[in-house]
């Protein structure tokens, strides 16, 4: 009998120690792709729609945005990409599900190639706002903030799960020596 009491308590304290395990690989998980110390750097607090109505106002600030890149043009002086903004949502990631509020320009010094940061690729951008430029849009012109960039970090399916979004996963099980159940929720 005290082996048996024995083998519970055991069994008990591996499943909590498991469940810790799990917890803290999951934190993991949720944690931001963009480094601290890009994150340290910035500086801008406020609004897309603040800093696209008043870029220049704002220069030299360092800001961290998200989005979608529309285009990538490298260039002999560098590299261009046009992203099409999405506020950030958990872990700094674009939110897919809120509307975006315009579009900026990330102007890197250095050779970014198309290849690596392709057409609709999810994004998120720490850089310095260097000022604006006009683009057109179609036949329209288009006023967007231009950042050097500090950070992009670029997501993946995988990031959300492998489907695009938050993954909630649900599991029963049976054992020896009783039963149990767990939830669990993915970023």
């Amino acid at each position: 009998m005290g082996a048996q009491i024995r083998c519970r308590r055991l069994g008990r304290v591996a499943g909590i120690a498991a469940g810790l395990f799990f917890m803290g690989w999951a934190m993991l998980g949720c944690a931001s792709g963009v480094s601290e110390a890009s994150r340290a750097m910035v500086t801008y607090k406020g609004s897309f729609q603040e800093l696209q109505a008043a870029p220049d106002q704002h220069r030299g600030q360092v800001v961290m945005l998200g989005g979608r890149i529309v285009e990538t043009a490298p260039s002999k002086t560098g590299t261009e990409i046009t992203v099409l903004q999405l506020p950030l949502g958990i872990s700094d990631k674009p939110a897919l599900d809120k509307p975006s509020e315009g579009r900026f320009l990330i102007a890197s010094p250095e050779f970014l190639d198309p290849a690596a940061y392709p057409k609709l690729t999810l994004i998120t951008v720490v850089g310095e706002v260097t000022g604006h430029t006009v683009r057109p849009v179609g036949e329209y012109p288009y006023a967007l903030p231009v950042l050097r960039p500090i950070e992009i970090k670029q997501w993946t399916s995988s990031d959300w799960g492998g489907g695009g979004g938050p993954a909630v996963n649900v599991g029963i099980g049976a054992g020896s020596h009783g039963g149990g159940a767990g939830f669990g929720i993915s970023f």
